[in-house]
């Protein structure tokens, strides 16, 4: 999944400004944490940036975590992650 990609799914999902700052906030850290241990900084982007997407439409256990769409199983079934 790309940035573009995960932005989209964020935003399809989340509408209030400040779960989209967390997010930002999160992919941000993400890949800085990505740096430190030599690790892939787009892909840790993306995980932290749409870490929470469902969180407006399935806020409780285990619905946020069950509930949402799993886009990046889909993608790795086709080969592009």
């Amino acid at each position: 999944m790309t940035r573009d990609e995960g932005w989209k799914l964020l935003t399809e999902f989340t509408q209030s400004d400040s779960l989209r700052k967390h997010a930002l906030a999160v992919e941000a850290a993400m890949r800085h944490y990505a740096t430190q241990v030599n690790a892939d900084v787009e892909t840790w982007g993306v995980v932290g940036l749409i870490h929470d997407f469902d969180y407006e439409r399935w806020p409780n256990p285990p619905e946020h975590t069950a509930k949402g769409p799993h886009p990046a199983r889909t993608q790795r079934r086709r080969g592009d992650c």
